[in-house]
């Protein structure tokens, strides 16, 4: 699978994770289309600093602060033409921060007013970041993120003087799969870099991995490095065959119903065996150490006297995972488990039972609702 791997050794901005996608997924084009389309009364430029012997690129946004209340701000990217999918991850990354906000002064989340992070600078950080990063997951990245530094001491903002991480930092922080460390001097870690981190990221990498590229930025006194890889996933398996040319049809398909509920996956061939007999070559696969107990069974449903076992060195498998997304037909709203894979690219499928019984419920035609669900997940 294709990784991107955020190195936040000295911390992360949001300023920071767009200057990391610089040149990776974003250009500086990008970015003056980005304050044009969102009306943003800031500067953008972009530059090459040293920090440490390494050179690194730096976005400078500079503009008047401005308090918004959460509700301008997504009115804002809402009313925009920005892409569809860029406006709903704009809009969560926000509603992240309305929440730890909400959560911090005692009020709704969605009256809650917005200081340093409802200013253009903030938007366009959010925004960029945004356009960068689904650029790269639409190729087939997944996103992760290395213990990131959040600093030490006090900093002062529109609230007074407060603690290192912010209040509203580690409110975000607590329902995501960030791992941080203390250290370093000063705010290391913004409010807006780690809301963007954790709707995107899925943690800490656990597996051996190939670099492929590295990107650095900088902030004014750290860097974060972006950098893209290559991981693979393996295991061991068995492949177990053996032939039946003396059980019935039905008996066959209860045979294989109960292999199903071992095996890995189960299939049926039909084959010219001795003595010119038809017969069903049935082969499953299953995980190595489970090779044994599923034999026992396919000769105890078959009638075969023998199951042959396979070893097979290794496989590789795409990553994936099941989520449960909700989809809108015909104004009613469904809950529908998605299976995603990530062979190269990600791909989605929607558990067919559950489109199934969609279909039945709208009384459609099941590829009519098959493809609205395709639409909406």
């Amino acid at each position: 699978m294709k990784i991107a791997i955020f190195d936040g050794f000295s911390g992360a901005g949001g300023d920071m994770i767009v200057a990391s996608l610089l040149g990776v997924s974003l250009s500086e084009n990008d970015l003056s289309e980005i304050v044009s389309t969102l009306s943003l009364r800031v500067s953008v430029s972009v530059e090459e600093t040293v920090i440490s012997g390494i050179v690194a690129k730096r976005v400078v946004v500079s503009g008047e602060e401005k308090d918004r209340e959460f509700s301008e701000v997504i009115e804002i990217i809402e009313s925009s033409n920005l892409d569809a999918e860029v406006k709903k991850e704009a809009k969560a990354i926000f509603e992240r921060l309305a929440r730890a906000e909400g959560v911090v002064h005692g009020r709704d989340y969605k009256k809650a007013v917005f200081h340093e992070v409802g200013s253009d600078d903030a938007i366009f950080d959010v925004v960029s970041a945004v356009t960068g990063l689904i650029r790269l997951r639409r190729q087939g990245y997944r996103f992760f993120a290395t213990p990131i530094r959040l600093g030490s001491g006090h900093v002062e903002i529109s609230h007074g003087k407060i603690p290192v991480p912010a209040p509203a930092t580690l409110e975000i922080l607590k329902n995501s799969k960030l791992e941080v460390v203390f250290g370093g001097e000063g705010e290391l870690l913004t409010p807006t870099a780690a809301a963007i981190l954790s709707h995107f990221c899925e943690g800490t990498l656990k597996l051996p991995f190939t670099v492929r590229s590295v990107s650095y930025s900088a902030g004014k006194r750290s860097l974060l490095r972006l950098i893209l890889g290559e991981c693979h996933s393996h295991d061991s398996i068995a492949i177990l065959e053996t032939t039946v040319d003396d059980a019935s049809g039905e008996l066959l398909g209860h045979a294989i119903e109960q292999i199903s509920k071992l095996a890995l996956d189960v299939n049926a061939v039909q084959v010219i065996g001795k003595k010119g007999r038809p017969a069903v070559l049935i082969r499953a696969i299953t995980k190595l150490e489970k090779s044994e107990e599923l034999s026992k069974l396919i000769m105890e449903e078959t009638g075969s006297i023998g199951v042959r076992i396979i070893p097979v060195y290794h496989r590789l498998v795409a990553e994936r995972k099941e989520e449960i997304r909700e989809v809108e037909i015909d104004g009613k709203k469904f809950k529908v488990r998605v299976k995603i894979s990530y062979p190269g690219v990600a791909v989605v499928k929607p558990e067919f039972e559950d489109v199934k019984a969609i279909a039945s419920e709208l009384k459609k035609p099941l590829p009519v609702v098959y493809r609205e669900v395709m639409k909406n997940i």
